[in-house]
């Protein structure tokens, strides 16, 4: 019988091994849903253009041009898995990349709080 993940590293690892492409487009989406609550909160146009969105997330101190840049570089991974021919991804570059959507994801609901 199936075991169903119970955390995210489970979660993670069974994804990565079964669907590496499925695991960064899953979690870029929930990175992006995470940028535009950041932007609803802080009262910015959800529908900006990406380079407006950047430069908005960049000239906040509490994300600044560090995190916008690692938040930039998930989003062309996530470009290329979706919109080109890719080689096949690792289990370990997935599980990299769901991990680091993650970690930004809690970096955007800090930057929401006072």
């Amino acid at each position: 019988m199936h075991q169903l993940a119970t955390t995210f590293e489970e979660y993670v690892q069974i994804m990565a091994i079964e669907s590496p492409h499925g695991l960064i487009l899953d979690w870029w989406s929930r990175l992006e849903i995470a940028i535009n609550q950041y932007f609803e909160v802080h009262g910015m146009a959800v529908q900006s253009p990406t380079p407006a969105k950047e430069q908005a997330m960049a000239a906040d101190p509490k994300l600044g041009p560090e995190i916008t840049a690692q938040i930039r570089e998930l989003r062309l991974i996530r470009n290329k898995v979706a919109h080109e021919k890719t080689k096949p991804i690792s289990v370990d570059d997935a599980t990299q990349y769901a991990q680091k959507a993650c970690e930004l994801i809690w970096v955007l609901a800090r930057a929401q709080s006072a």
